[in-house]
């Protein structure tokens, strides 16, 4: 029987040939086609903005909207790095016992009848986006000394002098009140007197100087709202942002504070009433680098996926 046979650009060729170049040629077209579409939507994504979003980075929400983007990494931390954390431990008359623990991927803290920080020796310069998530446990509130209370965090935070320095014992000793003397920024969810878990509050250290009161923005208006407090048994996630003077203090995906120029805002001094006033950066300038610390005061918390970025300011079109 005669082989079948087939004309091509006048060239004769056995059927088989042209079925082999022909497969050839469609498996070509569609890695062509797939690297295409591949390489156009790459192509459609705004500058700075990642085509594939890390679903444990910060929002841009807020004020952040159409101010800045989300950078790289500068800093993560499963808890694995004890030898990176400093531990500010009040001490404390009660009978109860202190414990810390890197394990796990978390930081357990469990502190009853005293408070407590833990700083990030790392310092920080620049607008960044911290992140982290935090738990306070149903089954350990029972116990003495411990409240649901207490998520509280400092950030881009500086001792005010060349003379001594955060990680100094005997100026900063997990107290509270040793911290009023510092530059940063500092916001709480559940705080309160005796009884905790009743206030929110947002505040741009310092609160003393030379051991004297001074003016300083202090945020109040969420105490006493219960969407905005802690959950014991729930994993909160908390985002703390600096940028030029623009703060946010952001947590489960909702600004509980933000603050930036021009804004009329609440402003302290001791035991005076407050005053409403416009926030400018000429009284009081931005803090733009310094330390991280995550505080507590009577209760038991457990850290994990503790996260830094870096914010990039977004191009102003004109």
């Amino acid at each position: 029987m005669p082989r079948i046979l087939t004309i091509v650009d006048h060239t004769v060729q056995p059927v088989g040939t042209i079925f082999d170049w022909t497969m050839k040629a469609n498996v070509l077209s569609i890695v062509i086609a797939v690297f295409l579409v591949v390489f156009l939507t790459a192509c459609q994504c705004a500058p700075n903005e990642r085509a594939t979003p890390d679903p444990s980075a910060p929002l841009v929400i807020g004020y952040g909207e159409s101010v800045f983007s989300i950078g790289e990494i500068l800093y993560s931390s499963q808890f694995e790095d004890p030898q990176n954390w400093t531990l500010q431990i009040q001490t404390s008359d009660s009978s109860t016992i202190e414990s810390a623990a890197f394990v796990n991927g978390i930081l357990d803290l469990y502190m009853p009848d005293r408070g407590c920080t833990a700083w990030l020796n790392r310092a920080f310069e620049g607008p960044i986006a911290v992140v982290y998530d935090v738990y306070c446990p149903e089954e350990t509130l029972k116990d003495k000394g411990i409240h649901a209370r207490d998520i509280n965090n400092f950030w881009h935070a500086t001792h005010p002098s060349l003379s001594g320095n955060l990680f100094d014992s005997s100026l900063y000793t997990g107290k509270f009140t040793s911290y009023h003397k510092m530059h940063g920024y500092y916001a709480s969810t559940g705080g309160g007197h005796d009884i905790g878990n009743k206030n929110t509050r947002f505040r741009r250290y310092p609160r003393e100087k030379d051991n004297a009161f001074v003016s300083h923005i202090a945020l109040n208006h969420r105490d006493g709202n219960p969407d905005y407090l802690i959950t014991p048994g729930n994993w909160h996630t908390v985002q703390l942002v600096a940028f030029n003077g623009l703060a946010q203090y952001i947590v489960d995906g909702k600004v509980v504070y933000e603050i930036k120029p021009g804004d009329q805002v609440s402003i302290e001094n001791g035991n005076q009433p407050a005053i409403e006033k416009e926030y400018t950066l000429n009284e009081f300038p931005p803090h733009t680098k310094g330390h991280i610390g995550l505080r507590m005061v009577r209760t038991h918390h457990r850290y994990a996926n503790f996260k830094v970025y870096r914010l990039t300011p977004l191009e102003v079109t004109k």
